[in-house]
């Protein structure tokens, strides 16, 4: 498995019509392609577990969604829904992104999607985003600590699979 991780900033007028362009690129290249907002990502051991699951869910017939890349965003949401993943991906306006390239030809892949995302430095999601979005309470923070928020989202991602 080839996957690529970055960060990147692009601007969207059309939510639609950027996700057939990248759709596009990932049916030419062979590539899953996954634009994350970044504000709402842990960093990139957040994605890669994301992806972990959504492959097993897959290969194990439990996927709930038709698409890996919507599985992806589905297991990165920390929802068990498909209507609320999308939340986590393009939004109208300015955005910064991580960019996830699934296997494919990975390098021609990154190469169309640098020419919409401008490669940019590794983005971190506020904690207080973070808290809300992954319904993580300060208690947990005062036990584990605020430096750990991180792997309480990789917590509630391993828990979509017991919950279904």
């Amino acid at each position: 498995m080839t996957m690529e991780i970055f960060s990147g900033r692009l601007d969207v007028e059309d939510v639609p019509r950027a996700l057939k362009t990248i759709n596009r690129i990932g049916k030419e290249t062979g590539s899953v392609i996954v634009l994350f907002n970044a504000a709402k990502i842990a960093g990139k051991p957040h994605i890669e577990s994301a992806v972990m699951h959504a492959k097993r869910s897959f290969a194990d017939g439990k996927n709930i969604a038709r698409t890996l890349s919507m599985e992806i965003l589905v297991y990165a949401s920390g929802q068990r829904q498909c209507s609320l993943a999308p939340r986590f991906g393009l939004q109208t306006g300015q955005n910064q992104v991580y960019v996830l390239i699934l296997d494919g030809e990975a390098q021609r892949a990154k190469e169309e999607i640098l020419r919409l995302v401008c490669e940019t430095d590794e983005v971190s999601a506020a904690n207080e985003t973070l808290k809300k979005e992954f319904d993580i309470t300060d208690e947990e923070l005062e036990i584990v600590g605020e430096d750990r928020i991180g792997e309480l989202v990789l917590e509630r991602i391993a828990m979509i699979d017991a919950w279904r």
